[in-house]
Protein backbone atom coordinates (compact mmCIF):
# COMPACT_ATOMS: atom_id res chain seq x y z
CA UNK A 1 0.00 0.00 0.00
CA UNK A 2 1.91 3.47 -0.83
CA UNK A 3 1.92 5.74 1.17
CA UNK A 4 -0.54 8.47 -0.44
CA UNK A 5 -3.27 5.45 -0.07
CA UNK A 6 -2.08 5.60 3.40
CA UNK A 7 -2.86 9.22 3.90
CA UNK A 8 -6.18 9.54 2.21
CA UNK A 9 -7.51 6.30 4.60
CA UNK A 10 -6.22 8.31 7.38
CA UNK A 11 -8.21 11.58 6.27
CA UNK A 12 -11.04 9.62 5.80
CA UNK A 13 -10.95 7.05 9.22
CA UNK A 14 -10.28 10.55 11.25
CA UNK A 15 -12.70 12.29 10.65
CA UNK A 16 -13.14 14.62 14.12
CA UNK A 17 -9.80 15.42 13.66
CA UNK A 18 -9.63 16.17 10.24
CA UNK A 19 -12.71 18.71 10.27
CA UNK A 20 -11.06 20.25 13.01
CA UNK A 21 -7.97 20.77 10.44
CA UNK A 22 -10.18 21.86 7.69
CA UNK A 23 -11.83 24.53 9.71
CA UNK A 24 -8.19 25.96 10.81
CA UNK A 25 -7.19 26.11 7.21
CA UNK A 26 -9.87 27.65 5.43
CA UNK A 27 -9.42 30.23 8.16
CA UNK A 28 -6.24 30.85 7.65
CA UNK A 29 -6.60 30.12 3.42
CA UNK A 30 -9.72 32.60 3.74
CA UNK A 31 -7.54 35.21 6.06
CA UNK A 32 -4.82 35.48 4.28
CA UNK A 33 -6.01 35.13 0.77
CA UNK A 34 -7.87 38.12 2.21
CA UNK A 35 -4.77 39.99 3.20
CA UNK A 36 -3.45 39.35 -0.27
CA UNK A 37 -6.66 41.03 -1.92
CA UNK A 38 -6.51 43.89 -0.07
CA UNK A 39 -3.34 44.93 -0.83
CA UNK A 40 -3.58 43.88 -4.79
CA UNK A 41 -6.73 46.69 -4.38
CA UNK A 42 -5.06 49.04 -2.76
CA UNK A 43 -1.77 49.59 -5.50
CA UNK A 44 -4.86 49.20 -8.24
CA UNK A 45 -6.67 52.16 -6.05
CA UNK A 46 -3.31 53.90 -5.88
CA UNK A 47 -2.76 53.21 -9.41
CA UNK A 48 -5.87 54.74 -9.68
CA UNK A 49 -4.89 58.22 -7.31
CA UNK A 50 -1.94 58.94 -9.33
CA UNK A 51 -3.61 58.70 -12.66
CA UNK A 52 -6.56 60.47 -10.87
CA UNK A 53 -4.19 63.62 -10.10
CA UNK A 54 -1.71 63.29 -13.12
CA UNK A 55 1.86 62.23 -14.07
CA UNK A 56 2.67 66.26 -12.60
CA UNK A 57 5.29 67.57 -10.95
CA UNK A 58 5.48 71.22 -10.33
CA UNK A 59 8.65 73.80 -9.60
CA UNK A 60 7.80 76.56 -7.38
CA UNK A 61 9.16 79.00 -4.96
CA UNK A 62 9.48 76.74 -1.26
CA UNK A 63 8.11 79.02 0.82
CA UNK A 64 7.73 76.86 3.81
CA UNK A 65 11.60 76.22 3.77
CA UNK A 66 12.85 79.64 3.08
CA UNK A 67 10.93 80.84 6.37
CA UNK A 68 12.78 77.87 8.35
CA UNK A 69 15.90 78.89 6.83
CA UNK A 70 14.97 82.76 8.01
CA UNK A 71 14.01 81.55 11.37
CA UNK A 72 17.22 79.48 11.78
CA UNK A 73 19.39 82.45 10.87
CA UNK A 74 17.54 84.48 13.44
CA UNK A 75 15.66 86.55 11.03
CA UNK A 76 12.13 87.88 11.71
CA UNK A 77 10.13 87.57 8.46
CA UNK A 78 6.50 89.02 9.15
CA UNK A 79 3.93 88.89 6.26
CA UNK A 80 4.47 91.90 4.92
CA UNK A 81 8.40 91.64 4.73
CA UNK A 82 8.23 88.14 3.24
CA UNK A 83 9.03 88.06 -0.82
CA UNK A 84 8.53 85.03 -3.28
CA UNK A 85 11.05 85.07 -5.85
CA UNK A 86 10.15 83.82 -9.58
CA UNK A 87 11.53 81.06 -11.28
CA UNK A 88 14.03 82.07 -14.44
CA UNK A 89 12.62 80.46 -17.66
CA UNK A 90 15.98 79.18 -18.67
CA UNK A 91 16.05 77.41 -14.59
CA UNK A 92 13.46 75.01 -16.02
CA UNK A 93 15.05 73.97 -19.49
CA UNK A 94 17.31 71.10 -17.95
CA UNK A 95 13.59 69.59 -16.65
CA UNK A 96 12.03 69.92 -20.09
CA UNK A 97 14.42 67.92 -21.71
CA UNK A 98 14.31 65.08 -19.80
CA UNK A 99 13.13 62.20 -21.60
CA UNK A 100 10.67 61.34 -19.57
CA UNK A 101 8.98 64.76 -20.01
CA UNK A 102 6.20 65.11 -22.40
CA UNK A 103 4.90 68.29 -21.95
CA UNK A 104 5.15 71.66 -19.87
CA UNK A 105 3.36 74.71 -18.81
CA UNK A 106 4.12 78.04 -17.31
CA UNK A 107 2.33 80.06 -14.64
CA UNK A 108 2.38 83.60 -13.97
CA UNK A 109 -0.28 85.28 -11.46
CA UNK A 110 -0.66 88.91 -11.09
CA UNK A 111 -3.98 91.00 -10.74
CA UNK A 112 -4.45 94.19 -13.24
CA UNK A 113 -6.60 97.32 -13.74
CA UNK A 114 -9.52 97.68 -16.56
CA UNK A 115 -8.91 100.44 -18.98
CA UNK A 116 -11.90 100.75 -20.96
CA UNK A 117 -14.21 98.41 -19.64
CA UNK A 118 -16.40 97.11 -16.84
CA UNK A 119 -15.77 94.47 -13.94
CA UNK A 120 -18.42 92.23 -12.90
CA UNK A 121 -20.23 93.46 -9.80
CA UNK A 122 -22.44 90.98 -8.69
CA UNK A 123 -25.61 91.86 -6.52
CA UNK A 124 -24.57 91.51 -3.42
CA UNK A 125 -21.24 93.39 -4.07
CA UNK A 126 -23.67 96.64 -4.57
CA UNK A 127 -25.72 95.87 -1.26
CA UNK A 128 -22.53 96.00 0.44
CA UNK A 129 -21.36 99.41 -1.57
CA UNK A 130 -24.44 100.32 -0.88
CA UNK A 131 -24.64 99.44 3.06
CA UNK A 132 -20.83 101.55 3.35
CA UNK A 133 -21.41 104.66 1.50
CA UNK A 134 -20.00 107.00 3.48
CA UNK A 135 -17.94 105.03 6.03
CA UNK A 136 -15.08 103.80 4.15
CA UNK A 137 -12.66 102.75 7.49
CA UNK A 138 -14.84 99.47 7.86
CA UNK A 139 -14.92 96.37 5.97
CA UNK A 140 -12.69 95.57 3.06
CA UNK A 141 -12.57 98.94 2.14
CA UNK A 142 -10.70 99.92 5.43
CA UNK A 143 -7.82 97.02 4.07
CA UNK A 144 -7.50 98.96 0.80
CA UNK A 145 -6.46 102.09 2.02
CA UNK A 146 -3.24 102.93 0.98
CA UNK A 147 -3.41 100.35 -1.73
CA UNK A 148 -5.04 100.35 -5.36
CA UNK A 149 -7.68 98.03 -5.40
CA UNK A 150 -7.08 96.10 -8.44
CA UNK A 151 -9.83 95.18 -10.57
CA UNK A 152 -9.21 91.45 -12.29
CA UNK A 153 -7.24 88.33 -11.43
CA UNK A 154 -4.35 87.88 -13.81
CA UNK A 155 -3.64 84.31 -15.39
CA UNK A 156 -0.22 84.01 -17.45
CA UNK A 157 0.04 80.72 -19.14
CA UNK A 158 1.85 79.04 -21.73
CA UNK A 159 -0.91 76.59 -22.70
CA UNK A 160 -4.20 77.24 -21.18
CA UNK A 161 -6.36 73.79 -22.09
CA UNK A 162 -3.45 72.08 -19.89
CA UNK A 163 -4.28 74.43 -16.79
CA UNK A 164 -6.42 72.54 -13.84
CA UNK A 165 -9.01 74.82 -14.46
CA UNK A 166 -9.96 73.70 -18.00
CA UNK A 167 -9.30 69.93 -17.61
CA UNK A 168 -11.63 69.97 -14.30
CA UNK A 169 -15.60 71.11 -14.42
CA UNK A 170 -14.13 74.52 -13.01
CA UNK A 171 -13.91 76.46 -16.75
CA UNK A 172 -15.33 75.66 -19.43
CA UNK A 173 -14.27 76.94 -23.76
CA UNK A 174 -17.28 78.32 -25.07
CA UNK A 175 -15.96 80.56 -27.90
CA UNK A 176 -12.49 80.73 -29.54
CA UNK A 177 -9.37 78.81 -29.09
CA UNK A 178 -6.96 78.18 -26.55
CA UNK A 179 -3.59 79.97 -25.51
CA UNK A 180 -0.50 78.22 -27.22
CA UNK A 181 3.04 78.47 -26.83
CA UNK A 182 2.34 80.14 -30.19
CA UNK A 183 0.82 83.13 -28.27
CA UNK A 184 4.53 83.91 -26.87
CA UNK A 185 4.30 87.68 -28.24
CA UNK A 186 0.78 87.32 -29.35
CA UNK A 187 -0.43 89.56 -26.14
CA UNK A 188 -4.39 87.65 -26.38
CA UNK A 189 -6.82 87.12 -23.81
CA UNK A 190 -9.26 84.78 -22.92
CA UNK A 191 -12.41 86.20 -20.94
CA UNK A 192 -15.50 84.74 -19.08
CA UNK A 193 -18.16 84.62 -21.06
CA UNK A 194 -20.44 87.14 -18.21
CA UNK A 195 -17.15 89.94 -19.00
CA UNK A 196 -17.31 89.85 -22.09
CA UNK A 197 -21.35 90.63 -22.36
CA UNK A 198 -21.28 93.10 -19.52
CA UNK A 199 -18.85 94.67 -21.72
CA UNK A 200 -20.28 93.46 -24.89
CA UNK A 201 -17.03 92.40 -25.87
CA UNK A 202 -16.71 89.45 -28.66
CA UNK A 203 -13.29 87.10 -29.95
CA UNK A 204 -11.12 89.78 -32.39
CA UNK A 205 -12.20 92.58 -29.85
CA UNK A 206 -9.35 94.23 -28.03
CA UNK A 207 -9.26 95.18 -24.22
CA UNK A 208 -7.07 96.99 -22.43
CA UNK A 209 -5.00 96.01 -18.80
CA UNK A 210 -3.08 98.21 -16.60
CA UNK A 211 -0.74 97.29 -14.44
CA UNK A 212 -1.37 97.94 -10.99
CA UNK A 213 0.68 101.06 -9.83
CA UNK A 214 1.59 102.02 -13.66
CA UNK A 215 0.36 104.48 -15.95
CA UNK A 216 0.68 102.41 -19.12
CA UNK A 217 -1.81 99.96 -20.35
CA UNK A 218 -1.01 96.49 -22.67
CA UNK A 219 -3.55 96.15 -24.87
CA UNK A 220 -4.47 92.13 -25.76
CA UNK A 221 -7.05 90.55 -28.46
CA UNK A 222 -9.67 88.31 -26.99
CA UNK A 223 -8.99 84.87 -28.72
CA UNK A 224 -11.65 82.97 -26.60
CA UNK A 225 -14.50 83.12 -24.05
CA UNK A 226 -15.23 80.78 -21.40
CA UNK A 227 -17.54 80.00 -18.81
CA UNK A 228 -16.85 79.66 -15.20
CA UNK A 229 -18.42 76.78 -13.27
CA UNK A 230 -16.65 78.06 -9.93
CA UNK A 231 -18.63 78.22 -6.91
CA UNK A 232 -17.74 81.99 -5.25
CA UNK A 233 -16.93 81.26 -2.20
CA UNK A 234 -18.80 83.92 0.46
CA UNK A 235 -17.64 85.24 4.29
CA UNK A 236 -14.27 85.09 5.53
CA UNK A 237 -12.61 88.51 5.86
CA UNK A 238 -15.32 90.32 3.57
CA UNK A 239 -13.90 88.45 0.19
CA UNK A 240 -17.10 88.48 -1.60
CA UNK A 241 -17.09 92.16 -1.66
CA UNK A 242 -13.56 92.19 -3.80
CA UNK A 243 -14.26 92.22 -7.34
CA UNK A 244 -10.89 90.86 -8.54
CA UNK A 245 -11.90 87.70 -6.45
CA UNK A 246 -15.26 87.45 -8.05
CA UNK A 247 -14.42 84.43 -11.34
CA UNK A 248 -15.98 86.29 -13.80
CA UNK A 249 -13.16 88.70 -13.73
CA UNK A 250 -10.27 86.09 -14.14
CA UNK A 251 -8.56 86.56 -17.89
CA UNK A 252 -6.26 84.03 -19.24
CA UNK A 253 -3.19 85.77 -21.09
CA UNK A 254 0.05 84.92 -22.63
CA UNK A 255 3.09 84.42 -19.72
CA UNK A 256 4.52 87.16 -20.94
CA UNK A 257 1.53 89.77 -20.92
CA UNK A 258 1.36 88.42 -17.14
CA UNK A 259 4.83 89.03 -16.37
CA UNK A 260 4.83 92.34 -17.61
CA UNK A 261 1.82 93.32 -16.06
CA UNK A 262 3.14 91.87 -12.48
CA UNK A 263 6.53 93.36 -12.56
CA UNK A 264 5.65 96.49 -13.91
CA UNK A 265 3.82 96.47 -10.54
CA UNK A 266 6.34 94.49 -8.60
CA UNK A 267 7.76 97.50 -6.20
CA UNK A 268 10.66 95.41 -5.29
CA UNK A 269 14.27 97.01 -4.84
CA UNK A 270 15.91 94.74 -7.40
CA UNK A 271 13.19 92.89 -9.85
CA UNK A 272 13.81 89.91 -11.34
CA UNK A 273 11.65 88.89 -13.47
CA UNK A 274 10.14 85.48 -14.06
CA UNK A 275 7.47 82.46 -13.93
CA UNK A 276 5.64 81.85 -10.70
CA UNK A 277 5.49 78.29 -10.94
CA UNK A 278 6.27 75.67 -14.17
CA UNK A 279 4.33 72.47 -14.53
CA UNK A 280 6.16 69.35 -16.04
CA UNK A 281 3.55 66.50 -17.33
CA UNK A 282 5.18 62.87 -16.32
CA UNK A 283 4.82 60.10 -19.04
CA UNK A 284 3.98 57.45 -16.38
CA UNK A 285 2.78 58.52 -12.98
CA UNK A 286 5.43 55.66 -11.75
CA UNK A 287 8.51 57.22 -12.83
CA UNK A 288 7.87 61.01 -10.93
CA UNK A 289 10.48 59.73 -8.52
CA UNK A 290 12.68 59.23 -10.58
CA UNK A 291 12.84 62.58 -12.44
CA UNK A 292 12.57 63.92 -8.99
CA UNK A 293 16.02 61.95 -8.39
CA UNK A 294 17.23 62.97 -11.52
CA UNK A 295 16.21 66.71 -11.01
CA UNK A 296 18.79 66.74 -7.71
CA UNK A 297 21.49 67.40 -10.11
CA UNK A 298 20.30 69.38 -11.93
CA UNK A 299 21.35 73.19 -12.24
CA UNK A 300 18.28 74.26 -9.78
CA UNK A 301 18.36 76.34 -6.91
CA UNK A 302 16.91 74.02 -4.34
CA UNK A 303 17.39 75.98 -1.02
CA UNK A 304 14.85 78.00 -3.02
CA UNK A 305 12.33 76.37 -5.08
CA UNK A 306 11.16 72.77 -5.14
CA UNK A 307 9.56 69.99 -7.18
CA UNK A 308 6.59 69.45 -5.97
CA UNK A 309 4.40 65.80 -7.06
CA UNK A 310 1.56 67.33 -5.20
CA UNK A 311 2.07 64.57 -2.49
CA UNK A 312 -0.42 65.90 -0.15
CA UNK A 313 -3.20 65.41 -2.68
CA UNK A 314 -1.96 62.31 -2.60
CA UNK A 315 -1.71 61.64 1.32
CA UNK A 316 -5.04 62.91 1.16
CA UNK A 317 -6.76 60.57 -1.16
CA UNK A 318 -4.36 57.33 -0.38
CA UNK A 319 -4.22 57.92 3.58
CA UNK A 320 -6.64 56.05 4.45
CA UNK A 321 -6.56 53.00 1.76
CA UNK A 322 -2.50 52.73 2.58
CA UNK A 323 -3.26 52.34 6.49
CA UNK A 324 -5.94 49.57 5.36
CA UNK A 325 -2.92 47.72 3.25
CA UNK A 326 -0.63 48.00 5.78
CA UNK A 327 -2.91 46.51 8.35
CA UNK A 328 -3.63 44.04 5.83
CA UNK A 329 0.07 42.50 5.16
CA UNK A 330 0.51 42.84 9.11
CA UNK A 331 -1.82 40.20 9.50
CA UNK A 332 -0.89 38.22 6.21
CA UNK A 333 2.63 37.60 8.78
CA UNK A 334 0.52 36.94 11.73
CA UNK A 335 -2.00 34.51 10.24
CA UNK A 336 0.91 32.76 8.50
CA UNK A 337 3.34 32.73 11.92
CA UNK A 338 0.11 31.69 14.20
CA UNK A 339 -1.20 29.01 11.37
CA UNK A 340 2.15 27.25 11.60
CA UNK A 341 2.75 26.90 15.45
CA UNK A 342 -1.17 25.97 15.59
CA UNK A 343 -0.57 23.45 12.53
CA UNK A 344 2.36 22.15 14.63
CA UNK A 345 1.08 21.97 18.08
CA UNK A 346 -2.07 20.10 16.88
CA UNK A 347 0.22 17.85 13.86
CA UNK A 348 2.70 16.80 17.31
CA UNK A 349 0.19 15.47 19.60
CA UNK A 350 -1.46 13.71 16.25
CA UNK A 351 1.69 11.77 16.11
CA UNK A 352 2.73 11.11 19.42
CA UNK A 353 -0.52 9.51 19.18
CA UNK A 354 0.52 7.25 16.07
CA UNK A 355 3.59 6.79 17.16
CA UNK A 356 3.23 2.41 17.31
CA UNK A 357 1.85 3.45 13.24
CA UNK A 358 5.19 5.22 12.72
CA UNK A 359 7.34 2.39 14.35
CA UNK A 360 4.70 -0.48 12.47
CA UNK A 361 5.47 1.43 9.56
CA UNK A 362 9.20 1.72 9.81
CA UNK A 363 9.75 -1.61 11.28
CA UNK A 364 8.54 -3.25 8.56
CA UNK A 365 10.69 -1.40 6.06
CA UNK A 366 9.04 1.66 5.10
CA UNK A 367 11.64 4.66 4.58
CA UNK A 368 11.29 7.51 6.88
CA UNK A 369 10.87 9.92 3.63
CA UNK A 370 7.67 7.75 2.92
CA UNK A 371 5.95 7.76 5.99
CA UNK A 372 6.95 11.72 6.47
CA UNK A 373 5.41 12.10 2.56
CA UNK A 374 2.31 10.26 4.66
CA UNK A 375 1.81 12.99 6.86
CA UNK A 376 2.21 15.66 4.37
CA UNK A 377 0.18 13.99 2.32
CA UNK A 378 -2.89 14.30 4.61
CA UNK A 379 -2.35 17.58 5.29
CA UNK A 380 -1.99 18.64 2.02
CA UNK A 381 -5.42 16.51 0.81
CA UNK A 382 -7.32 18.89 3.45
CA UNK A 383 -5.65 21.71 2.52
CA UNK A 384 -6.14 21.59 -0.94
CA UNK A 385 -10.11 21.08 0.12
CA UNK A 386 -10.03 24.28 1.95
CA UNK A 387 -8.27 26.42 -0.67
CA UNK A 388 -10.57 25.70 -2.87
CA UNK A 389 -12.95 27.22 -0.86
CA UNK A 390 -11.12 29.96 0.48
CA UNK A 391 -11.33 30.78 -3.35
CA UNK A 392 -14.93 31.49 -3.46
CA UNK A 393 -15.24 32.68 0.08
CA UNK A 394 -12.03 34.79 0.00
CA UNK A 395 -13.55 37.36 -1.86
CA UNK A 396 -16.52 38.08 -0.26
CA UNK A 397 -14.34 38.26 2.89
CA UNK A 398 -12.20 40.39 1.76
CA UNK A 399 -14.53 42.78 0.50
CA UNK A 400 -16.35 42.86 3.99
CA UNK A 401 -12.95 43.17 5.27
CA UNK A 402 -11.63 46.10 3.46
CA UNK A 403 -14.74 47.66 3.36
CA UNK A 404 -14.73 47.60 7.42
CA UNK A 405 -11.09 49.01 8.04
CA UNK A 406 -11.52 51.52 5.26
CA UNK A 407 -14.69 52.83 6.57
CA UNK A 408 -12.58 53.19 10.09
CA UNK A 409 -9.65 54.69 8.49
CA UNK A 410 -11.97 57.39 7.00
CA UNK A 411 -13.70 57.92 10.25
CA UNK A 412 -9.99 58.04 12.28
CA UNK A 413 -8.82 60.66 9.38
CA UNK A 414 -11.76 62.90 9.86
CA UNK A 415 -11.55 63.19 13.56
CA UNK A 416 -8.03 64.41 13.32
CA UNK A 417 -9.03 66.94 11.09
CA UNK A 418 -6.68 65.97 7.64
CA UNK A 419 -6.98 69.35 6.14
CA UNK A 420 -7.96 69.42 2.31
CA UNK A 421 -7.97 72.63 1.37
CA UNK A 422 -4.35 74.15 1.45
CA UNK A 423 -3.00 74.73 -1.63
CA UNK A 424 -0.61 72.30 -3.13
CA UNK A 425 2.05 72.18 -5.75
CA UNK A 426 -0.68 73.78 -8.68
CA UNK A 427 -1.33 76.76 -6.30
CA UNK A 428 -1.62 80.02 -8.47
CA UNK A 429 -1.13 81.95 -5.72
CA UNK A 430 1.56 84.78 -5.37
CA UNK A 431 2.87 86.44 -2.49
CA UNK A 432 2.28 90.10 -0.77
CA UNK A 433 -0.87 91.25 0.35
CA UNK A 434 -3.97 90.49 -2.39
CA UNK A 435 -1.74 87.19 -3.00
CA UNK A 436 -2.61 86.69 0.77
CA UNK A 437 -6.22 87.56 0.03
CA UNK A 438 -6.23 85.73 -3.00
CA UNK A 439 -4.95 82.34 -0.96
CA UNK A 440 -7.46 82.43 1.48
CA UNK A 441 -10.16 83.27 -1.07
CA UNK A 442 -8.55 80.42 -2.88
CA UNK A 443 -8.72 77.83 0.07
CA UNK A 444 -12.15 78.89 0.87
CA UNK A 445 -13.48 77.92 -2.79
CA UNK A 446 -11.54 74.63 -3.33
CA UNK A 447 -11.91 72.86 0.03
CA UNK A 448 -12.98 69.55 -0.02
CA UNK A 449 -12.34 69.16 -3.77
CA UNK A 450 -9.84 66.00 -2.77
CA UNK A 451 -11.48 63.67 -1.35
CA UNK A 452 -10.64 60.60 0.37
CA UNK A 453 -10.94 57.06 -1.43
CA UNK A 454 -13.85 55.62 0.18
CA UNK A 455 -14.31 52.37 -1.44
CA UNK A 456 -12.48 50.20 -3.35
CA UNK A 457 -13.52 46.90 -5.23
CA UNK A 458 -11.57 43.95 -3.99
CA UNK A 459 -11.47 40.64 -6.55
CA UNK A 460 -9.49 37.47 -5.77
CA UNK A 461 -7.26 36.47 -9.28
CA UNK A 462 -4.66 33.95 -9.83
CA UNK A 463 -1.71 35.86 -8.18
CA UNK A 464 -4.02 36.08 -4.86
CA UNK A 465 -4.35 32.63 -5.47
CA UNK A 466 -0.74 31.35 -5.60
CA UNK A 467 0.20 33.77 -3.08
CA UNK A 468 -2.21 32.12 -0.49
CA UNK A 469 -0.53 28.18 -1.94
CA UNK A 470 2.75 29.61 -1.75
CA UNK A 471 2.13 30.71 2.29
CA UNK A 472 -0.46 27.35 2.88
CA UNK A 473 2.67 25.14 1.47
CA UNK A 474 5.27 26.79 3.66
CA UNK A 475 2.73 26.59 6.59
CA UNK A 476 2.25 23.03 5.61
CA UNK A 477 5.90 21.97 5.19
CA UNK A 478 7.07 23.76 8.78
CA UNK A 479 4.11 22.96 10.63
CA UNK A 480 4.04 18.77 9.76
CA UNK A 481 8.16 18.05 9.21
CA UNK A 482 9.29 19.46 12.17
CA UNK A 483 7.26 17.83 14.72
CA UNK A 484 7.39 14.59 12.59
CA UNK A 485 11.50 14.64 12.83
CA UNK A 486 11.13 15.00 16.29
CA UNK A 487 9.83 11.20 16.44
CA UNK A 488 11.27 9.59 13.05
CA UNK A 489 14.98 10.67 14.90
CA UNK A 490 14.70 7.39 16.58
CA UNK A 491 14.95 3.69 15.43
CA UNK A 492 12.02 1.85 14.81
CA UNK A 493 12.81 -0.10 18.26
CA UNK A 494 12.74 2.84 20.17
CA UNK A 495 10.14 4.44 18.88
CA UNK A 496 7.84 1.28 19.56
CA UNK A 497 8.78 1.30 23.24
CA UNK A 498 8.28 4.94 24.00
CA UNK A 499 4.58 4.53 22.19
CA UNK A 500 3.98 1.27 24.53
Amino acid sequence: MNFIKRAMLAVTRRKGKSLIMLVIFATIANLVIAGFAIQNATDYASELARQKLGGKLTLRFDNQKVMETARSEGMKMGMGRFQTEPIPEDMAQPLIQHENIIGYNYIVNTMGMAEGFEPVVTVEEEDSEESTSGNTDQGLRGVSQGFIMPDVTIVGTAVSDLLDEFNSEAATLLEGRHIDFNDSEGKVAIIEKNLAAENDLKIGDTISIGAMEADEAIDLQIVGIYESNEEVATGGMGMRQMTFTEPYNRIYVDYPTAMALKFESSTADTQVTGIDSAVFFVDDPKNIDQVKTDAEGMAIDWDKYILDANDQAYQQMMGPIENVSSFSITVVYIIAVAGAVILALLLTLSIKERMYETGVLLSMGEGKLKVLGQYVAEVLIIAVIAFSVSIFSGSVIAQDIGDSLLEREIQVVQEQGLDGGQIGGNSRIGGGQYGRLLQQRYQLGNQGDIEPINSFDIDVTLTEIMKMSLVGLLVIIFGTILPAVTVMRYNPKTILTKAT
